[in-house]
């Protein structure tokens, strides 16, 4: 199973191989119940297509991420940004310097395509799209924007989202997801979610419902600027293997004393058993420890 630790975010922060929410609104494919009914990070799972799970995911809500470091001491700059690299490369995207980071409000990224939620300049996005060789094209009833050449990110633009996807994914369907068809609709996402619980960020590893460990992901939560709590969630085949797991994480955080002292690590029974670890950050430790510096819980789920 790859790991989110491996992937890497170029910009403030560099966040363990990636690359890390659109017009529609969330898809109307999610059968377990209505939007309003369910959690932000759920909500932006209805709008990726189920194809999206074959690699990781990432959800920010990066309007609570600036409020929570509203201090200017850059605490939450590894967890801050969104997870895709369009963003953080070093040279600007096709948008020029009318598209930014902080513009964003939440995102849901994926390997290959991804959605954005904020306020932005719809038309001087699509003046610099046009200027650096993009045309609009139809896609199902929605205007898409493509670079003439074939090669590139193809967009949709509007004042307060944009979808994109990537030249490995060769429609906007992806960001489309019919009527079931969303990784909200996918059972070991769902439980993965609800066991997260209020995050403003949640990684998701590649879905493998082939091994033991089905879905994993680590979640940022915080009271405040200085109370940071990292969330390991596992979804398992079984309660031997959450048994099993949840004995190998206290295992971990018992002999990588006091590293990570405080942490809980419980097991939810069930049809596929939750095994959740909880782990505290100090005042000195920067949220997002577990991303790119502490992986040994992370090892943890890996080799099970």
């Amino acid at each position: 199973m790859s790991t989110a630790p491996r992937r890497t975010v170029v910009g403030a922060a560099a966040l363990a191989g990636v690359c890390l929410s659109g017009l529609l609104g969330c898809s109307s494919g999610s059968g377990h119940g209505d939007d309003e009914s369910r959690s932000p990070v759920l909500k932006r799972l209805g709008t990726l297509a189920v194809g999206i799970g074959k690699g990781q995911v990432t959800y920010l809500d990066a309007a609570t991420a600036r409020r929570l470091d509203k201090d200017g001491k850059k605490r939450f700059a590894v967890v801050g940004q969104p997870g895709l690299a369009l963003l953080n490369g070093y040279r600007p995207g096709p948008w020029a310097q009318h598209l930014k980071a902080d513009q964003i409000d939440t995102a849901i990224d994926a390997r290959d395509a991804g959605r954005w939620e904020g306020s932005f300049d719809a038309a001087a996005i699509t003046g610099s799209l046009k200027a650096n060789g993009y045309v609009p094209a139809d896609e199902d009833g929605r205007q898409t924007w493509k670079p003439a050449h074939g090669k590139g990110v193809a967009l949709q633009v509007s004042e307060d989202t944009i979808l994109y996807s990537t030249p490995g994914t060769s429609r906007m369907s992806a960001v489309h997801p019919e009527n079931g068809s969303s990784l909200a609709d996918v059972e070991e996402y769902r439980r993965a979610a609800g066991c997260l619980g209020d995050v403003y960020r949640a990684d998701f590893n590649p879905f493998t419902p082939a091994k033991p460990v089905r879905l994993s992901a680590l979640g940022q939560r915080a009271d405040s600027a200085g109370r940071n709590t990292e969330v390991l969630c596992a979804v398992t085949k079984d309660e031997a293997t959450a048994r099993r797991l949840a004995a190998r994480l206290r295992s971990v955080v018992r002999d990588k004393a006091p590293r990570y002292d405080g942490t809980e690590v419980s097991v939810e029974k069930g049809e596929q058993p939750l095994v959740r670890a909880a782990v505290p950050d100090t005042a000195a430790q920067r949220p997002g420890r577990m991303l790119v510096l502490d992986f040994d819980l992370w090892m943890a789920v890996v080799k099970l």
